[in-house]
């Protein structure tokens, strides 16, 4: 069987099983959006990363910078995920011969603002040479705050929450792929279209320019979370497993930005596909069984099925759609 038709969740479970811990230190192990290690009654989170051109970036439409930054935003984000605070990094690279300077420049500033937006401290890493394409990786650890959060524990009757509005992201990369080159925006750069730049920024922003998003104020309400970096539907349908549960979602309590409304009228796409099976959105999708008011509650969480009532009041099952490594288009 080739890797392509395996999946990744197939590696991963197989990833599982080989490498299952008996180590009373191994509070978390593989499978969820980080590790958590008992260091002497204190909790250490690890996650890594990685990114290779051609694969997860397209160096026409987006800069090195962005690069970089995203780079940050998307480790810091598994780290938020298990309910921590992110605090120590290291950066490997694999970089062609024939790499200008001002291009690992640029990505290093994108990479030294990601380190100080977030408190970061950059403490080591690994420089390679490569035949081709320009890969970099990413290692992140962190202490976690009150307690680690997990994807396994949500129960029948949470209500399940969003940090944020999903689909922008996508909804920005559908666009830049239209312009077919990439938007410098670190640098202030602005475009001129049929479409207001006020709705324009926000949808490229989130994907070429991400912020983690935290809810650390509330972690004692949560009772399971994930990121969502490969999509709505995908990262909910691993919650789901992971937790042994179901769930009901509704589409008209899901947010639409006004920007991602704009922009994908302009694409002549739907909001709804972006929103469901886009990914790199950053937000934290979360359950609890205390209201929390201050987030949108899009569903709640049943014992079996996974299911989303759409606005006509019509039940559909959810296909876990989203990012899938080894599939590539």
């Amino acid at each position: 069987m080739k890797l392509g038709d395996a999946g990744e969740l197939e590696i991963l479970e197989g990833l599982r099983k080989r490498f299952a811990s008996s180590s009373e230190d191994v509070i978390v192990g593989i499978g969820d959006d980080a590790a958590a290690l008992d260091i002497q009654g204190h909790t250490l989170l690890i996650s890594t990363d990685t990114m290779t051109e051609g694969i997860h970036f397209d160096l026409t439409l987006v800069t090195p910078y962005q690069i970089g930054f995203k780079l940050i935003s998307s480790n810091v984000s598994d780290i938020f995920a298990m309910g921590g605070r992110p605090k120590w990094s290291l950066l490997s690279m694999t970089l062609p011969p024939d790499t200008e300077k001002s291009f690992l420049d640029s990505f290093l500033e994108g990479i030294s603002d990601g380190l100080k937006r977030y408190g970061l401290d950059m403490v080591g890493g690994d420089i390679t040479g490569s035949l081709s394409s320009f890969t970099v990786s990413l290692t992140i650890s962190g202490m976690a705050e009150k307690r680690v959060i997990r994807r396994s524990g949500a129960s029948v009757g949470d209500k399940v929450y969003l940090s944020g509005p999903v689909g922008e992201a996508s909804c920005g990369l559908k666009l830049l792929k239209r312009l077919g080159r990439s938007v410098n925006l670190e640098r202030g750069e602005e475009l001129h279209l049929s479409l207001r730049w006020e709705s324009v920024k926000p949808v490229l922003k989130r994907f070429l320019l991400p912020e983690a998003c935290g809810v650390s104020e509330y972690l004692e309400y949560i009772t399971s979370m994930i990121d969502i970096s490969d999509g709505l539907f995908l990262d909910l349908t691993r919650l789901c497993r992971e937790s042994s549960v179901g769930v009901r979602l509704y589409e008209e309590k899901i947010p639409v930005t006004d920007a991602l409304m704009e922009v994908s009228t302009f694409l002549g796409m739907a909001p709804y596909g972006f929103i469901t099976s886009g990914g790199e959105d950053y937000q934290q999708l979360f359950t609890s069984g205390e209201p929390l008011s201050m987030f949108t509650e899009i569903g709640e969480i049943t014992d079996r099925g996974l299911y989303i009532v759409r606005r006509d009041g019509s039940e559909e099952e959810i296909r876990p759609e989203g990012y899938q490594h080894f599939v590539f288009q």
